[in-house]
């Protein structure tokens, strides 16, 4: 991965600008992303400081144009294209719900168009 490096100064403080040469590794960001709000956040962790810290990096993930969609307890069904989907053994057929998302569905926004960057992998119960 290249990562390109550029500091500026703005009203007596340094900023750091971090550009990625490839969507891959923008991907790899966003997945990185969502762990950290899959195992931090959605388990209940109070610190202010990491709820701080993974909305700066989802607000710089979409201004690189890339959206994150998170599919949980939604309906599944088999017509769907932006999912991969395990089936649990305990599931029912007649109303399967998205019950985990191991990675998230990831969209690059352009304009009003979107395009699809990552399929969502979901188990299914």
């Amino acid at each position: 991965m290249k990562l390109f490096i550029s500091r500026y100064r703005k009203n007596r403080k340094h900023f750091y600008v971090f550009l990625m040469e490839t969507q891959d590794e923008w991907i790899r960001m966003a997945n990185l992303v969502y762990e950290l709000d899959r195992r931090f956040l959605q388990k209940g962790e109070n610190s202010q400081t990491i709820r701080r810290l993974y909305q700066r990096m989802v607000q710089t993930m979409e201004d690189a144009g890339i959206w994150m969609y998170n599919p949980i307890n939604e309906i599944y069904s088999e017509t769907r294209t932006d999912l991969e989907a395990t089936i649990s053994e305990n599931a029912r057929n007649n109303s399967l719900r998205i019950i985990e998302v191991l990675k998230p569905v990831l969209y690059l926004k352009t304009g009003h168009s979107r395009q699809l960057l990552q399929k969502g992998v979901v188990i299914v119960g």
